[in-house]
């Protein structure tokens, strides 16, 4: 089992381990586990016939670091509260359970109070209680895909089990089990919206992303989704995350045409709230899914009026 981590370059730059121009402070550190994944989602870097390099994800890059290098700078930077969280990823391969494991139990000995999440795929409900045991905050189960056409297709399984799932870790370990969806794999926003609703219901926060093509993925010439489109499912997912009733939701060939947004709710929309990073709490992801210059697809902090009068525009909605 190996003691090495990938370690995101924002992280790495906040903890010593490398030098990187940082334009937004990422507010967790982010670390990747295992290698030679044998799942082959279309989009991902580091699936089985990807032939991108092996320290990437999404469009970041992790350089991989010994943990006797990355334990003093982690531990002094959790004590001086540099990260409201520790995020932890694993590819699906032999190793990637037992490290990750290994590293929670280590961070949680480091502190008690700092945030744990852990993305797995969504393979048993056994593999989450042991994370959780072992110190982990929340375990993500990502679905990616809002329907099983669009799975089988992308991820090559089953969206049935991957709900069968998370809806039984949910019910097991409530409010410890989030997913994510993917925006863009061709699903429409009604699609995504219905799968935004059932998360809900079952108590499942959603962190949501925007589809970035990576190179040397199956995917790597699928354009991203529009950015108006993108506008229209965060705000829905910020009205159904804030108690929106979903019938308040309307839609025209697929697309969403109305949110009918509670006054209690109006002033966080108009300070372009619902565009920020969505998912765990302390967690911003800074260009995760763009690169600096481009349209911020989730923004890593608090949007200034203009930028929130932009996205509100890009809607296309009466708000």
């Amino acid at each position: 089992m190996s003691d090495k981590a990938g370690v995101s370059l924002g992280t790495a730059a906040v903890l010593g381990l490398a030098k990187a121009k940082l334009f937004e402070m990422p507010t967790t550190a982010h670390f990747l586990f295992g290698s030679g994944c044998v799942n082959d989602c279309a989009f991902c870097a580091q699936a089985k016939s990807s032939r991108s390099g092996p320290h990437h994800l999404s469009r970041v890059t992790w350089p991989e670091f010994e943990w006797e290098e990355i334990e003093g700078p982690l531990a002094e930077a959790l004590r001086a509260g540099v990260f409201q969280r520790v995020c932890a990823q694993a590819v699906e391969c032999p190793d990637g359970t037992p490290s990750i494991l290994r590293f929670v139990k280590r961070v949680r000995d480091m502190s008690g109070d700092v945030g744990i999440s852990v993305c797995v795929s969504p393979y048993s409900v056994s593999r989450v209680t042991a994370l959780l045991e072992a110190g982990a905050s929340n375990v993500g189960l990502p679905l990616d895909a809002a329907t099983p056409e669009i799975y089988a297709k992308v991820k090559k399984g089953s969206l049935d089990r991957a709900w069968d799932v998370l809806l039984k870790a949910a019910r097991k370990h409530p409010g410890k089990v989030t997913t994510h969806f993917i925006v863009g794999l061709g699903e429409t926003e009604q699609e995504m919206v219905e799968a935004l609703v059932k998360a809900k219901h079952n108590g499942i926060r959603v962190a949501l992303f925007s589809f970035t093509p990576v190179r040397g993925a199956a995917m790597q010439d699928w354009p991203q989704p529009d950015v108006s489109s993108y506008r229209r499912v965060q705000l829905a997912a910020f009205y159904l995350k804030n108690g929106g009733d979903p019938e308040g939701i309307e839609f025209s060939g697929g697309r969403i045409s109305r949110i009918e947004i509670p006054s209690g709710m109006r002033d966080d929309v108009l300070k372009g709230h619902p565009f920020r990073t969505s998912g765990c709490p302390g967690c911003n992801r800074p260009y995760y899914n763009e690169r600096p210059g481009q349209t911020m697809m989730n923004f890593p902090r608090d949007l200034s009026p203009i930028e929130a009068k932009d996205a509100l525009e890009e809607t296309g909605l009466a708000v």
